[in-house]
């Protein structure tokens, strides 16, 4: 279920993702595309603004591929 986040004073999108995901892997681009707008907002943000953070698929454990040994 999505969640809503007010933001503080000086608030950045990268720090509240990171915060709520614990990761920026797509989180950043799903909670843009869940908030229209929100690009056009300065950052960093004023203080009031609300955020509509959306669930978010789990990361698959990827493995780092070596191309050369």
């Amino acid at each position: 279920m999505a969640k809503t986040c007010r933001t503080l004073d000086g608030d950045k999108l990268y720090t509240i993702c990171h915060n709520a995901y614990g990761h920026l892997k797509g989180s950043v681009e799903a909670v843009l595309e869940a908030n229209p707008g929100l690009a056009a907002e300065p950052e960093p943000y004023r203080s009031g603004l609300l955020i509509v953070l959306p669930d978010l698929a789990l990361a698959s454990d990827e493995q780092a591929v070596q191309l050369w040994s």
